[in-house]
């Protein structure tokens, strides 16, 4: 494949990549409670999809998955929902930054459930990149960690249990997509918004938390991240992604955590010691591993 037929895909993704990173922003931004701005994320997001749901139906595609189909996707949601109840708790707690970096620790997630469940050998790179990962992290954290408030050691815990759940919804969602026949991959997205959605409200008013966004700044805020987050994030991204090799796709990825911190420090005046910035170097060095594990030398077609 030569470098002229990937410069589409790799723009595509890079473009992505950066806009996806400012997701975390509007969760900070936004004046409603965390699981309220979730249910948002991803109601919005619903009717956001809903043309290109009808486009793929004229074009031949089925707008309602297969029962079993449906099962998977409602089982991904259920991932989903815990992912974003927990993720954004950490970014809240712990801020921009940490909270992306600590859900991007689901590569080594992923590469568990493959050595366990699948029988897959990482090589060298997962054993590396995951050492490299815990030590940045222990970098960042250890030598703060009594100081750290109880709100904070919270937002750790939430960001590492954001990395498990996302992993789990990747493998039921990426099942469902693999399964799903004459259904199009904009409608199982729409399902699994409109399920995640549903689940989402529930756990909003129970906690107690204003669902009503305050003012048209919220509005804005929500409007841009449901669309950021999920329209973009999964229809631009994902048809870049099968076109470009391991490589390159490790390091496009690796902009979401880089660029997270880039806003956590020009919007919230986050800024990380010596110790800090040498943590997160390793932390995605280790990432870019586990992402680029048992990558082959040549390209894909």
């Amino acid at each position: 494949m030569t470098i002229a037929v990937q410069r589409g895909p790799l723009l595509a993704m890079l473009a992505g990549a950066v806009l996806i990173s400012t997701s975390a922003v509007f969760v900070k931004w936004v004046h409603i409670g965390p699981t309220a701005s979730a249910f948002w994320r991803m109601a919005l997001a619903a009717g956001m999809l809903v043309p290109f749901v009808a486009m793929a139906r004229r074009a031949g595609s089925a707008w309602r998955p297969t029962p079993r189909v449906l099962g998977l996707v409602a089982l991904a949601a259920v991932f989903f929902a815990l992912d974003l109840w927990m993720w954004h708790r950490s970014i809240l707690y712990v801020g921009v930054g940490m909270a992306t970096l600590l859900g991007n620790f689901q590569v080594f997630v992923l590469a568990a459930y493959g050595a366990f469940v699948l029988h897959e050998h990482g090589g060298w790179r997962l054993w590396a990149g995951l050492l490299l990962a815990l030590s940045g992290l222990a970098l960042m954290l250890v030598p703060g960690w009594s100081g750290f408030d109880a709100r904070f050691h919270a937002g750790v815990g939430f960001g590492l249990g954001t990395a498990a759940a996302y992993a789990g919804f990747l493998i039921a969602f990426r099942r469902a997509q693999s399964t799903r026949d004459a259904a199009s991959n904009e409608a199982l997205l729409w399902w699994m918004c409109v399920f995640t959605a549903a689940l989402l409200l529930p756990l909003a008013l129970a906690g107690g938390e204003a669902l009503p966004p305050r003012d048209a700044a919220d509005w804005g805020a929500l409007l841009a991240y449901a669309f950021i987050a999920q329209v973009c994030g999964w229809l631009v991204i994902g048809r870049a992604m099968p076109r470009l090799s391991a490589g390159v796709l490790g390091l496009c990825l690796l902009l979401q955590p880089l660029m997270a911190y880039v806003w956590d420090a020009a919007l919230f005046g986050t800024r990380l010691d010596a110790a800090g910035l040498a943590g997160l170097a390793l932390s995605l060095v280790g990432i870019f591993l586990g992402l680029t594990r048992g990558a082959r030398a040549e390209r894909p077609a």
